[in-house]
């Protein structure tokens, strides 16, 4: 954030003569200058596994007990896309609304990936 905080104080240096609404001139560049940082390091952007959570989790029955690396590596086998979409609904524990909102799509399209691909791991690991 601090590269944010300075792009803006620069940006304000550089233009303070001019400015005549100074609330509505910041407004915009802070919106801009943000806007420019997300799409830089957007590729960036990466979920980190909690795998303690894995541990916690108690299974239903003994057929619905998965071995987690075996299904996480099924999973590096999709789309970057459909990867995103489930890490972000089981480990960022994600609303589909933050999912679609986050990956700038429809929430109906992403629950409609996310439930497609939990399907077809499950088929893979059948």
């Amino acid at each position: 954030m601090e590269d944010l905080t300075n792009n803006v104080y620069l940006a304000f240096a550089e233009q303070f003569e001019i400015i005549t609404m100074l609330e509505n001139w910041l407004r915009r560049v802070l919106f801009l200058t943000f806007i420019r940082w997300y799409k830089r390091n957007k590729s960036k952007i990466s979920v980190e596994l909690n795998e303690s959570i894995i541990a916690e989790i108690n299974p239903v029955s003994e057929s619905v007990n998965i071995d987690a690396s075996t299904a996480l590596s099924v999973l590096e086998k999709f789309s970057e896309e459909k990867q995103e979409i489930v890490k972000l609904r089981f480990w960022g524990d994600l609303k589909f609304s933050e999912i679609a909102e986050k990956m700038n799509k429809n929430e109906a399209a992403v629950k409609k990936m996310f439930y497609r691909t939990l399907n077809e791991i499950k088929e893979k690991l059948d």
